[in-house]
């Protein structure tokens, strides 16, 4: 029976022991390792939830560090409900320019910008179907990234003067969808 207690408490020390590594780490990697040593250990929710905590601060490090309309796109495609998500939606509306010269192409409004075309794709399906009464009429656009490594994918409404584009935006965003009007939208795009 004694035997049973010990290798009870040796292993417990051990994975006390990973935990205490992991916690002075603190890096989301020690904390992978933690858990690929002890899936189902005591401290197995805190290190799941430490790493999407450090996760979601490098994807707001990376939209601050940008400090722009696709990277607090990003970040809120990404953590819609994160700690820094009030803040990144402050920011989308405060950069939005109150009085732009008018651009050769118009304007769009600009609904998401993600790391690949498949969560533009999926992301544009989904505002197609819950918001058809506000895009009606519009068409919405994929733009791919000019560099693939640095750039982000963009989902845009097709051309509308600046005013429709301010009022649509508006309408979305009291529809809980993140958005942006932007100047000189319709060079490069393709339809989906």
């Amino acid at each position: 029976m004694w035997i049973l207690a010990a290798c009870a408490v040796s292993a417990c020390s051990r994975q006390e022991a990973g935990w205490q590594d992991a916690a002075r780490e603190n890096s989301i990697t020690a904390y992978q390792q933690y858990l690929e040593q002890y899936p189902a250990g005591a401290h197995a929710a805190d290190a799941r939830a430490r790493v999407a905590r450090l996760q979601e601060e490098e994807a707001w490090a990376r939209a601050n560090r940008l400090k722009t309309p696709e990277a607090w796109q990003r970040y809120l495609g990404e953590w819609p409900d994160g700690h820094h998500a009030p803040l990144a939606r402050r920011q989308l509306v405060a950069f939005i320019p109150a009085d732009t010269p008018p651009a050769r192409d118009g304007f769009a409004v600009q609904l998401g910008a993600y790391s690949n075309e498949a969560a533009a794709r999926a992301n544009l399906a989904r505002l197609a179907r819950e918001h058809a009464g506000e895009l009606a009429g519009l068409q919405l656009m994929v733009l791919a990234p000019q560099d693939l490594e640095t750039d982000v994918w963009r989902l845009r409404t097709s051309p509308l003067a600046e005013d429709p584009a301010r009022e649509l935006c508006d309408r979305l965003r009291a529809g809980g969808v993140d958005c942006v009007p932007v100047a000189g939208s319709s060079a490069g795009q393709a339809p989906p």
